[in-house]
């Protein structure tokens, strides 16, 4: 079987530095901060989701060089943001933090394609299954 790994590590282990100088945290770190806190966070999209049981929500994990970040997209933020939902490889988001039971959510309020000198190579994303 084969597996795709890279050697190289993640993608977004070069680009951490400008990452953490625009105030990003890792994911991480998410998990560490309180309940309701707002923040910002930007990642690699690896999956986007939109069960037609879950009344027009939409589902997205990002994930950088620690681990992953589950996004709810509300249906006003997914329609304001419609095109970097649908289409975005590398996105930032700004929300709040939703942690019950050990899991942690960010509640998306505003989505955005975050301005590096170089963006990370990735893949394409497995969507709307």
């Amino acid at each position: 079987m084969t597996q795709s790994h890279s050697t190289l590590g993640h993608p977004l282990t070069p680009l951490r530095p400008q990452l953490r100088a625009m105030g990003l945290p890792q994911a991480r770190a998410l998990s560490h901060q309180r309940h309701g806190r707002r923040t910002r966070y930007a990642g690699m999209v690896i999956c986007r989701q939109r069960p037609s049981t879950a009344s027009g929500v939409t589902f997205m994990t990002l994930e950088d060089e620690t681990g992953f970040v589950n996004l709810v997209i509300w249906k006003d933020v997914f329609k304001k943001h419609n095109l970097i939902v649908k289409t975005a490889t590398f996105l930032g988001v700004t929300g709040t933090l939703q942690i019950q039971d050990n899991v942690t959510h960010l509640i998306a309020e505003q989505l955005w394609i975050p301005q590096l000198e170089l963006q990370p190579q990735v893949n394409k994303s497995r969507d709307f299954h």
